[in-house]
């Protein structure tokens, strides 16, 4: 009998790139008075699949449509896998030339709900001057766009969007890409999983296993991946009812699925890379030096900034947010903090608050909706971190990181980042 899904695991923990729901309780109560200052770092929205992905996905349909051709080779499909006949790659994305590689319609308007949200959320700390700052990819800055029509409205001035160069290699720490200013950076998605799977033996069994529902197809472990893959593909493009895919696999599957995509961030951009945390400190230091003053230089109190997946990540490290002592790859980790599915999802978000309670400071972290707390530090309401010891948990994090500049060998630019210094509008003019 063939292997079923009965859906009991969670989807949001096995699908990478699916958004996640994981709301926290914040336990604030009636002590928060207000936010002082509030800071927004966002994945683009929901994309197509990368040009290597599709011509995996394509490569794939393209041999499925062959074997259908041949005489009685559909005879050996098994039921699950009988919707291929009919199933077709245009329906999913009609247009590749435009849209591989590219954000979806769907992630546009995550975006714009996002602006929308946030406006409403600090409508006490917002001004139509706020400056929002992109890196220069294409999906990320019409993520950017996108929000600004929700946050700013839809005749939003454009000078208050500022594109970070994410090609300019001498800007050092000062970038939303300092993974690629950081020569010495040696992350390898592909290293641990491989790992794994020679040590599990999970994508033999599943490529297998699949071979089993059509004899004679010839699955591979890569083009096993790339059918799991189709999975969020389809119901991000067509809707959470197509499951077609989705079906075809068991928890099991799911489950070694979810953690060979954390590996690939792990040892790929997070704390199996040693130098993630330096990469990632430039981000958390700028927040931290704007969370401590009262009021800064420029009077901006909402702050937003728009990058990829693997440079949120490294930045997740700044904080030393997500942190696991070790990630085994002989076998799952089930009580592993960091999960891709819950923090660089498409649209994911880390928000930085600082929050009043009485005439005391705390800070807060939010991913995704939900509440997540500094290691070592959460002993405020809410699991916030009273700002004074936040602060001086930063100072400390950063002798343990060391100075961007000197450990990436980089040639040139600043340990620092200083963009949030100068948003194109000083606000505190405007006040007086």
């Amino acid at each position: 009998m063939a292997a079923t899904n009965t859906f009991s695991y969670s989807w949001a923990n096995a699908v990478g790139l699916l958004t996640a729901g994981h709301k926290g309780r914040t336990g604030l109560g009636s002590f928060a008075h207000g936010f002082g200052v509030s800071f927004q770092l966002m994945r683009h929205g929901t994309r197509y699949p990368s040009s290597g992905s599709y011509s995996a996905i394509k490569s794939f349909v393209e041999t499925v449509a062959e074997y259908l051709s041949w005489s009685n080779m559909s005879d050996t499909m098994a039921d699950e896998l009988q919707f291929l006949k009919t199933w077709n790659l245009t329906e999913l994305i009609p247009y590749p030339a435009i849209e591989v590689d590219n954000i979806t319609a769907l992630g546009l308007q995550e975006a714009y709900n996002v602006g929308s949200t946030l406006r409403s959320k600090y409508a006490d700390l917002y001004t139509s001057k706020e400056t929002v700052w992109s890196n220069a990819k294409e999906r990320v800055v019409r993520t950017a766009q996108s929000f600004m029509k929700g946050f700013h409205g839809e005749s939003w001035d454009t000078d208050l969007l500022v594109q970070v160069s994410n090609t300019d290699t001498t800007l050092g720490g000062n970038t939303l890409t300092p993974i690629d200013t950081c020569p010495n950076f040696d992350g390898d998605e592909s290293s641990g999983q491989a790992a794994f799977a020679t040590a599990t033996g999970w994508q033999d069994a599943l490529a297998k296993r699949l071979e089993s529902l059509w004899p004679g197809f010839g699955f591979s472990t890569g083009v096993a991946l790339t059918v799991m893959d189709l999975c969020m593909y389809q119901r991000n493009y067509l809707g959470k009812d197509h499951l077609e895919f989705c079906k075809v696999f068991t928890d099991d599957e799911w489950e070694h699925y979810a953690y060979h995509k954390d590996l690939g961030y792990y040892y790929g951009s997070g704390y199996g890379v040693e130098l993630v945390p330096t990469v990632g400190y430039p981000y958390a230091e700028a927040v931290t030096k704007l969370l401590n003053e009262t009021e800064s230089e420029s009077c901006q109190k909402i702050y937003v900034a728009f990058s990829q997946d693997t440079q949120l990540n490294a930045m997740y490290s700044g904080f030393g947010l997500n942190y696991d002592a070790s990630y085994p790859t002989n076998a799952i980790n089930s009580t592993r903090n960091f999960r891709s599915s819950r923090v660089v999802t498409m649209g994911a978000h880390l928000v930085t608050e600082r929050i009043t309670c009485g005439s005391e400071g705390f800070v807060r972290f939010n991913i995704n909706e939900q509440v997540v707390p500094l290691p070592g530090c959460q002993s405020g309401p809410g699991l916030t971190c009273p700002l004074d010891q936040y602060v001086q948990y930063m100072e400390t994090r950063k002798s343990e990181v060391g100075d961007f500049v000197t450990k990436c060998n980089a040639t040139s630019g600043s340990s620092e980042l200083t963009i949030f210094e100068s948003p194109v509008t000083n606000q505190c003019s405007t006040q007086q």
